[in-house]
């Protein structure tokens, strides 16, 4: 483009950005986008470089490298997207997942005890090497915030071994042609002394914030990368995870109200696709909450959840009960973990519960999923947990989760749909705060509906979160209607049913139908 074209895009700008959402810059296959009401001004110095003052920041462009700005998306591929948020998230247990390992010389990056390992030193001797762990292309066109963090091991640390960072909105294919802007920082772990006992077990955290002038682009690749010569650092990295915090999106031309269901959850490309489902409640969908569900091959949804990330704390656990996943395969996992799917900086751990005195109590119980090891592993995810206290997770809650898989037989439902929490959304029913941070509840609670030969019956379940033995067996006097149990907790249950059933089953409770006397 010529320079003397430049003032009149910006009169064009003036002229019609009220109008139009975004203005495109595209260079080579990829485009940098911006928000034009954020647009201050677009210019060129004497250096021959393109500025673009844009919501208080100043990106540069060399002018060789811009093909075009327009006010239409360019028809360029751009990368994939995030889903709830979430770009990337790798455990590198036993697989790089969508991360591919280019080897330049020498060893390449391999799987090694549960983790993605880097090291020339292999068979006691040192191989000359070099090689990268690159990650797809994601677009971040509207992402104002992105933060990649992983777990990681840096031992017998060399002056002539090379660990890095890397991130790219330009990648050739080839990452030794390729133009990186190394993002690092200081790496620093257990292990890095060349003398002494090397400790293989406690994994530092690594988080960096995405430098802004790679948000807005259309193709980001970040690599992780290793080189040696005659010496080599050993890197071990676990759990990457690269989250958008902060997202725009184009203006949007308001969804059809359902005449028949008017508050439903409304499934779009960037939401969870499960919410249309029945035993969702009605999300609440804004910057500070994640949408997840569980699932394996064979068996289908575990169990779906949303997630306060600002508390660190599950909102609630929702899932179904019917023929097909009820069988008992397996025994119990017992082995509670953190939730792969949500960022390390937002996911609450085993730490957060040591020394408080409250038990991980499930929400999504390990007895409602035995029918494989996968699912029953998935139950103990920390993000289906909440601190209980022991008399009650053991007693109350256990006789109550009891209760629910008598029901789940073919005399009450063709399918139970189940949603279970505890109280964190409002202040005056949070108990406590553990010294780490998470909300201690005042109340658990369940919501139940069943579906048999098309007919629907509904109840809530409310229990007070004490420390006591509760040697009450009439649950009865803990049931309440679903509409009780909405005007307690603010949370619209079982929304995605149409309104004149949503009506009708939330506003009365059958004693006789569940045997409750």
């Amino acid at each position: 483009m010529k320079k003397y074209l430049f003032p009149l895009l910006l009169l064009v700008i003036a002229a019609i950005g009220i109008c139009a959402h975004n203005i495109y810059i595209s260079k080579g296959d990829t485009y940098h986008t911006y928000r034009t009401q954020d647009v201050e001004s677009i210019t060129f110095d004497h250096s021959d470089s393109m500025y673009v003052a844009w919501n208080g920041e100043k990106h540069a462009y060399a002018r060789s490298a811009v093909d075009s700005i327009s006010l239409r998306k360019p028809s360029l591929e751009a990368g994939q997207n995030a889903i709830n948020g979430i770009f990337a998230n790798e455990s590198f247990y036993s697989d790089f997942g969508n991360f591919t390992c280019h080897t330049i010389k020498g060893n390449p990056w391999t799987i090694d005890f549960h983790t993605a390992k880097a090291t020339g030193y292999v068979s006691s001797s040192t191989t000359p090497s070099e090689s990268y762990l690159v990650s797809p292309a994601y677009d971040m066109t509207h992402v104002l915030k992105a933060t990649l963090t992983f777990k990681y091991i840096l031992a017998y640390s060399r002056t002539n071994s090379k660990d890095k960072v890397l991130i790219t909105d330009n990648y050739t294919g080839d990452p030794s042609t390729t133009k990186w802007t190394d993002i690092t920082g200081e790496l620093a772990a257990p292990g890095t002394t060349t003398t002494g006992k090397i400790d293989w077990y406690t994994f530092a955290s690594y988080q960096k914030d995405i430098p802004s002038q790679f948000l807005g682009e259309s193709r980001v690749v970040i690599a992780l990368y290793y080189s040696c010569t005659s010496s080599s650092t050993t890197w071990e990295v676990k759990n990457l995870q690269l989250s958008a915090s902060d997202q725009w999106e184009d203006e949007v031309d308001v969804p059809d109200v359902d005449p028949n269901n008017t508050n439903k959850n409304v499934v779009t490309a960037t939401t969870n696709q499960e919410m249309w489902r029945l035993e969702f409640p009605k999300v609440k969908g804004d910057a500070n909450n994640l949408v997840i569900t569980h699932a394996t091959a064979d068996y289908g949804i575990t169990y779906s959840l949303e997630w306060d990330c600002t508390k660190r704390a599950n909102r609630w656990t929702c899932y179904q009960m019917h023929e097909g996943n009820s069988m008992k395969n397996v025994s119990r996992n017992d082995s509670f973990t953190e939730d792969p799917d949500i960022p390390y900086a937002f996911c609450s751990h085993n730490s957060d519960y040591s020394g408080t005195g409250f038990s991980r109590g499930h929400l999504c119980p390990s007895a409602d999923r035995l029918c494989s090891k996968e699912q029953n592993k998935q139950t103990f995810y920390l993000s289906n947990m909440q601190p209980q206290y022991a008399e009650h997770n053991e007693g109350l809650w256990a006789n109550l989760e009891a209760l629910v898989r008598r029901w789940n037989q073919a005399s009450y439902r063709d399918t139970l749909y189940v949603v279970k929490a505890a109280t964190i959304d409002q202040e005056d029913q949070v108990a406590m705060y553990t010294e780490s941070g998470l909300p201690v509840a005042k109340y658990f609670y369940m919501a139940v509906l069943a579906v048999k030969n098309g007919s629907y019956t509904a109840l809530g379940i409310w229990t007070e979160h004490l420390n006591v033995a509760d040697t009450n067996k009439h649950y009865a006097d803990y049931v309440i209607s679903i509409d009780e149990l909405e005007q307690r907790t603010g949370i619209d249950f079982f929304c995605n049913l149409p309104d004149d059933i949503e009506a009708t089953v939330e506003s009365t409770v059958s004693l006789d139908y569940w045997g409750l006397q």
